[in-house]
């Protein structure tokens, strides 16, 4: 007998053995005992979650001719073995992609007029039906709204949204989750048992889990691709990794360990070394997200993170969140444009080296005093004054219309302004934002740790002094103190900007000579001036 793949093999037989759609399959049952049946239904979920094996399976619980208490098909009776062996005339499979046309579904709804040959009912499952065309679905629509007594649909899609709102409507609708994690590890510790299938480390169970990203069918098939290359022996690191394309775990540990520790040299060998393995860029990537993910959920217990590898030689050591967040961030984005990029590996390597001399770019007078540059006592004190100065004479306008890549901060920041002058209070560097009473939520979405954090990172670097030196205030003002004081938030001060721009655009137009001359001319008076861009 030719080998059957995993996914198929173990497809569920019983309602009990679908995994991680209970919700689905106990209401399915109930409606079998109950006797309440819909005359169409709408399974909708992410690929290789069941939604075709548990249209299968309700349709031999349907036509079952000796169902258990249980609502289970007995998979004995001459109805569940035509549909096993696709052999039924009143169960039919239809692929929707392949089988879009309105001739399709004429066909199909001349053939439900029809009477079940056996049983009593007639069941169709359209698959992937969101690629139905348009006139295929409304040829579809009489017989959804009145279909016979005999007849029932199931529809599968990974794409409900594309369904038009005529078809949803009459549809009973199921959505399926994503399986869980640990729900996936267990399957997979099941069937390797069953398979006398053997890991040498339970850790890789875990990341083939992990890599199924929540569907059993995608679990199993990446099982597959793993026993065809250890040759069905006991699965190892080195087969697991290179049978998924992947890069050792231990590599990208040492990948993001040299990065935190500002070693630029060592994090760029490692990953050409890597790319030397024929590792696929993009899968490379999303592990090094992954990892770093994992790591910043284990900021707190750093232990942790080297006991799992995924760090090496207390990396973590004097790294602040906000350094922490800020890689993460700047990686995730480096990483999607270089992808988009001529030359990706190039790119991405020096987004790594970047990343490793993160310190020496942020803070470059630093950065020269670590590197053995001269400077002088005079100079260092000239540079100090011009930073002074230049802190001085900033307004929270200019650091805002730097705020690029950070829109929310930006736009919270907006709403209140500079009470005073930045300024330096015991080598600190105080920053006073006020915010008219009433109007305080933009101050307290910017107190969230996080956004703190990293608004403290985007003034050290506008500002061009360490983290540790910025200590933002919030205060409030009454709305006496702020018509004293003439206190203008940067959003009202943009907005009477521009309305003064437009009236100084409108008075400019109106008072032109030609404009002027046209009206003595017309004897009129010109009424409305509309302004583009």
């Amino acid at each position: 007998m030719s080998y059957q793949v995993l996914a198929r093999k173990w497809r569920p037989k019983h309602f009990e053995e679908v995994i991680g759609q209970e919700h689905v399959t106990r209401s399915l049952q109930n409606a079998l005992r109950a006797k309440k049946l819909a005359h169409a239904y709408l399974f909708t979920g992410t690929r290789g979650v069941g939604k075709t094996s548990i249209a299968r399976l309700f349709a031999k619980a349907v036509r079952c001719e000796n169902r258990g208490p249980d609502m289970n098909p007995c998979g004995e009776c001459q109805s569940c073995k035509d549909i096993e062996q696709s052999n039924s005339l009143d169960y039919q499979e239809i692929d929707g992609a392949s089988h879009n046309g309105v001739d399709n579904v004429r066909e199909l709804i001349e053939n439900v007029r029809y009477l079940p040959s056996r049983g009593e009912y007639k069941l169709y499952v359209i698959d992937e039906v969101h690629m139905l065309s348009t006139p295929a679905f409304n040829a579809l629509l009489k017989t959804l709204e009145e279909p016979p007594a005999h007849v029932i649909f199931v529809f599968a899609t990974t794409d409900p949204h594309k369904l038009l709102g005529t078809v949803l409507s009459r549809c009973q609708r199921f959505d399926f989750k994503n399986v869980l994690d640990d729900v996936l590890e267990a399957h997979i510790l099941k069937v390797t048992k069953a398979e006398g299938i053997k890991f040498n480390d339970p850790k890789l169970i875990r990341k083939l889990a992990k890599y199924g990203k929540g569907s059993v069918r995608d679990t199993l098939s990446l099982l597959d691709q793993v026993l065809s290359l250890s040759g069905h022996q006991e699965i190892n690191e080195r087969s697991f990794y290179q049978a998924l394309g992947l890069a050792r775990s231990g590599a990208v540990s040492e990948l993001i360990s040299f990065v935190l520790k500002e070693n630029p040299t060592a994090a760029s060998e490692i990953f050409k070394s890597i790319l030397n393995e024929n590792i696929d860029l993009k899968k490379l990537i999303d592990q090094v997200m992954d990892n770093f993910y994992q790591v910043i959920q284990k900021i707190d217990s750093p232990e942790h993170c080297y006991a799992e590898g995924l760090l090496k030689d207390q990396a973590l050591k004097g790294i602040t969140y906000a350094e922490l967040f800020w890689i993460y961030e700047t990686f995730s984005k480096d990483a999607i444009w270089a992808l988009q990029t001529a030359q990706s590996e190039k790119v991405v390597d020096v987004v790594i080296q970047k990343l490793a001399r993160r310190r020496q770019i942020l803070k470059p007078d630093e950065a020269q005093i670590k590197h053995g540059q001269k400077t002088t006592q005079a100079s260092t004190s000239l540079e100090a004054k011009k930073k002074l100065r230049k802190i001085i004479s900033n307004k929270l306008e200019d650091f805002t219309n730097s705020l690029l890549n950070a829109p929310t901060i930006r736009a919270n920041l907006e709403l209140g302004d500079y009470l005073r002058a930045p300024k330096f209070v015991d080598d600190k560097l105080v920053i006073e934002v006020g915010y008219v009473e009433d109007e305080m939520m933009p101050a307290e979405y910017l107190k969230d740790p996080e956004v703190m954090a990293k608004l403290k990172l985007l003034l050290a670097n506008f500002y061009e002094v360490s983290i540790e030196q910025i200590q933002v205030r919030f205060l409030t003002l009454t709305q006496d103190e702020a018509k004293k004081t003439g206190f203008i938030s940067i959003s009202d001060r943009h907005e009477k900007k521009s309305k003064d721009e437009v009236e100084q655009r409108r008075n400019l137009i109106l008072n032109d000579p030609y404009v002027k001359e046209a009206e003595k001319l017309f004897n009129a008076k010109v009424d409305k001036v509309i302004l583009k861009e």
